[in-house]
């Protein structure tokens, strides 16, 4: 089999990159208009919270599943279905009349969101495992959060301020259906998937390998990282702008601009450190000190939002995703690393999804509940300090490295 070019390694990672970006607008893109729509459609802070788990819940719920369905139908059509999803709810979400058929809209977001995140990061690990370079292309895939984050809390802010949320968010649907043409026309998958289709039966899988997958160590890091990071964006990407609305008189775009800074900085150290941490062949050391960095930059930003220093919260905010995007794709390349490779879209799966699920769907749930119930967001932060400490720094020590041509299925925190 004639081995891929690096030109077309990386014409297929854009366009993945292209879908997993445009998954942003269906899940956060509404953010800067919640205050809006509370007014609009007439509901209080903990229904705000809902709009954002559902999507979360539903999402969640459907990743781990969509792992082992990648492996068997290939990346492409995951991708291509979760598109067709997410614009098909962009559009119901613009012209839903009533709170009831909002959370509709927003679930059915959440079961294309979650399929855009596995299919993307799966087909650019596909492309790039045979060269060793998983760590690149990950840090490059993850710099998706920062540029799809800025893109629909700041670009798309102004577009929703100026048409209003409804029409607004009609033309984000727009936008899916001209990354659905491009992924239809032009993506493909990797050599890997074509080879193993030729023998089929290799890509069943045993309920055994899938409770290994879960015993795995590093799979377990992974999943406690993500949940702490995935809980710390759902509350920067969606609570923070409204905090900064309505507590610091800041504009809508100008919120969403520096919340959006917290990942969009982080695209540096996303790709950096994956480079870094695939020559020197090391992992771990990368994610423990994500954690540690990203606890003491979160309690800084507790403290600043609680003397109401809201300039220095903005400048804080940044500092904690350098953080969480130094971590992210060392950690999913830890744990997808420590399998064999048909395992690598049900650990992709168990990640996003657990991360997503528990992380996405309670955090600004709980968040929105302590703002109706104490009429302030500090608790809820302070809650944030002691979830980020457990979940991304001391679970992280329990992991362990791995070597990148030997399969290390038997590395579970059990045996």
């Amino acid at each position: 089999m004639k081995e891929a070019s690096y030109k077309t390694r990386w014409t297929m990672l854009l366009i993945a990159y292209l879908g997993l970006i445009s998954c942003f607008i269906p899940y956060v893109g509404y953010s800067t208009q919640v205050a809006a729509i509370m007014e609009d459609v007439g509901i209080n802070y903990t229904q705000a919270g809902l709009l954002a788990s559902v999507t979360a819940l539903v999402g969640g719920i459907i990743l781990p599943f969509t792992g082992g369905i990648v492996e068997k139908w290939g990346a492409k059509k995951i991708i291509i279905i979760g598109l067709i999803i997410s614009a098909v709810s962009q559009v119901i979400f613009a012209y839903m009349p009533d709170y009831s058929s909002l959370v509709f809209s927003r679930a059915l977001a959440g079961l294309g969101v979650g399929l855009l995140f596995v299919g993307p990061y799966t087909m650019a690990i596909k492309w790039f495992e045979d060269v060793g370079n998983n760590g690149v292309a990950l840090g490059v895939m993850f710099t998706s959060d920062g540029i799809g984050t800025a893109f629909a809390l700041y670009l798309f802010a102004i577009i929703l301020s100026v048409m209003g949320w409804r029409t607004g968010s009609a033309l984000g649907g727009i936008f899916l259906v001209i990354v659905l043409l491009l992924t239809i026309f032009i993506l493909k998958e990797p050599p890997s998937f074509e080879k193993q289709k030729v023998n089929r039966s290799d890509t069943k899988l045993s309920f055994k390998e899938y409770v290994g997958v879960l015993k795995n160590r590093n799979v377990i890091v992974a999943i406690a990282f993500f949940v702490g990071e995935w809980g710390l964006y759902a509350v920067m990407a969606y609570w923070v702008p409204t905090l900064l609305i309505e507590d610091a008189g800041w504009s809508e775009s100008l919120a969403g601009f520096l919340t959006s800074l917290y990942v969009l900085i982080g695209v540096v150290p996303s790709i950096i450190f994956g480079l870094i941490s695939d020559r020197m062949g090391k992992r771990k050391i990368f994610v423990v000190i994500a954690g540690l960095w990203m606890t003491i930059n979160v309690g800084l930003l507790t403290l600043a939002i609680y003397n109401g220093a809201y300039g220095l919260a903005a400048f804080i905010m940044p500092l904690i995703g350098i953080g969480v995007y130094t971590g992210m794709p060392v950690a999913l390349a830890l744990a997808s690393e420590s399998v064999d490779s048909k395992l690598v879209g049900i650990v992709n799966g168990f990640v996003l999804g657990i991360g997503f699920l528990v992380g996405g769907f309670t955090y600004p749930s709980i968040m929105g509940y302590i703002k109706d119930t104490t009429g302030a967001y500090t608790t809820g932060f302070v809650g944030l300090i002691i979830a980020t400490l457990i979940l991304t720094f001391l679970l992280a020590l329990i992991g362990k490295d791995t070597n990148k041509t030997e399969v290390q299925q038997d590395e579970s925190v059990v045996s």
